[in-house]
């Protein structure tokens, strides 16, 4: 039987979305939106709470969107939904601390994953009884061809079964970033899970702390001890020291590529960002349009780059590509650099080769930039090394890459997709009915991570499928 003659005879298409974050959520809401006929959607997410995720769960208000409101619009159509939606529920203006100078705002992270869900439940009443949703507390443990379609086995022992799959799910926390002791491990004073919601509890406010890592999770940490009070010095430490950027100015008229062609290499790519920049600074805009004009452009910038040239851009280019795009928000920027320049702050060059503990503080062995050994000695130590990027330590991708399902993207970023999200199996044949959004497609598309981006491109392949299922 054909799956149109098999939906037909069912009379109703059944979707199983695999993880419940924010990615998930947006597929949903896109796909009831837009997908005709009756729908049946399993989404398929441990977590008691949908549309959070790591990213939308914090508690503390300090931890804010990095972008302004009115770009974090779940809909490319209204652009004003998510800051409309704040002011119907008094979120703006009372909350005066989440506006800047100009006018942008910069809301708890908690209050935008109120909006996703809120929006959720909206899209879903509107949608009533044409489709309907369960949620499946469980985790994905392996996905098999069934009978047209697909069948999701769920940690729970229970099953799935779908004409659509969707893979949602972001990265997991990272593990260690070197050699922890049994001593260090049992330590409360070690905080590997940073988006714990006690984890700073155990931190003394006259202890010094070392922060692992300088990206936006040692931001929002910083920012938290910082909040709390914190009199201790706060050090924290990466191989290239460096720290994601403030945001600019934001114009959406400057044209990257101009009458040039997509760069062939990673060098004629840096070579074109640089003198885009400088003609940016010249007129008097600062970097950040032409890091933006690169950022709307990247689909075809990145595609245009042989897959060695993408290797390259992630090898050397990457990390300078990550500060320069994930910028904080400017109450937490302030913060860090009024600790900077009192000294409460130190960002030093160094990589971690292990931790210890004994009776009177962590130990961490520092690696400086040559290679010389160093011990310092601190009241608490966080880990903030950002997302664990290897879908290899993902159980369900493991075992997709095992049977053949799914194959890894040619940069060693993720997931191997077409250009409509579809993976790509191991022997190169596009599954037109197993899709995969959100960070782990980056290496396809350059860049797949801020939710911006994964909403216009959810938005656009559900118009895709609803124009097949048409």
């Amino acid at each position: 039987m054909t799956e149109p003659d098999r939906l037909a005879s069912a009379g109703r298409l059944r979707i199983a979305v695999v993880g419940g974050g924010f990615t998930g959520v947006a597929f949903v809401i896109h796909a009831t939106r837009l997908i005709p006929g009756p729908l049946d959607i399993d989404i398929i997410e441990p977590s008691a709470a949908l549309g959070l995720g790591h990213a939308y769960s914090a508690s503390d208000p300090l931890h804010r969107i990095n972008v302004p409101s009115e770009r974090m619009s779940l809909f490319a159509g209204d652009l004003s939904h998510a800051t409309d939606w704040l002011f119907q529920k008094q979120i703006l203006p009372g909350d005066g601390a989440s506006t800047d100078a100009i006018g942008h705002h910069y809301v708890a992270r908690s209050h935008y994953g109120a909006y996703v869900a809120d929006t959720l439940a909206k899209t879903l009443t509107a949608a009533a009884p044409r489709v309907s949703l369960r949620h499946r507390r469980a985790l994905a443990t392996a996905i098999r061809p069934a009978d047209g379609g697909w069948s999701i086995a769920l940690s729970t022992g229970d099953a799935v079964e779908a004409d659509r799959v969707a893979l949602c799910f972001g990265h997991a926390v990272a593990g260690s970033p070197c050699p922890i002791s049994a001593a260090a491990a049992a330590d409360p004073r070690l905080i590997a899970n940073p988006w714990r919601a006690d984890g700073l509890s155990s931190i003394d406010k006259e202890a010094s702390v070392l922060l692992v890592g300088t990206g936006l999770t040692m931001a929002d940490m910083a920012a938290s001890l910082l909040g709390r009070g914190h009199k201790g010095k706060l050090i924290a430490v990466s191989r290239r020291g460096l720290m994601a950027q403030p945001h600019g100015l934001f114009a959406d008229d400057v044209n990257f590529l101009g009458d040039c062609a997509p760069p062939l290499t990673a060098l004629g790519l840096l070579d074109l960002v640089r003198r885009r920049v400088r003609a940016s600074t010249d007129q008097g805009r600062g970097w950040h349009p032409a890091i933006d004009a690169l950022r709307y452009n990247l689909p075809r910038v990145w595609g245009a780059l042989p897959p060695g040239e993408r290797r390259a851009v992630k090898r050397r280019l990457l990390a300078f590509w990550d500060v320069h795009r994930f910028r904080v928000a400017p109450q937490v920027h302030a913060a860090l650099a009024a600790a900077i320049g009192d000294g409460r702050l130190v960002v030093e060059k160094a990589g971690v080769a292990a931790i210890d503990a004994n009776q009177d503080s962590l130990v961490a062995t520092l690696r400086r930039p040559g290679g010389a050994l160093q011990e310092r000695r601190f009241g608490g130590i966080i880990l903030c090394v950002g997302p664990d990027r290897d879908l290899t330590h993902n159980p369900l991708i493991r075992e997709m890459f095992a049977v053949g399902l799914a194959r890894a993207d040619a940069v060693g970023l993720g997931l191997d997709v077409d250009a409509g999200s579809h993976l790509i199996a191991r022997d190169g044949t596009v599954q037109p009915n197993l899709l995969a959004f959100g960070p782990m497609t980056r290496g396809t598309f350059g860049e797949m991570t801020g939710a911006p981006d994964i909403a216009r491109h959810i938005e656009r392949v559900a118009g895709l499928m609803a124009a097949g299922a048409a």
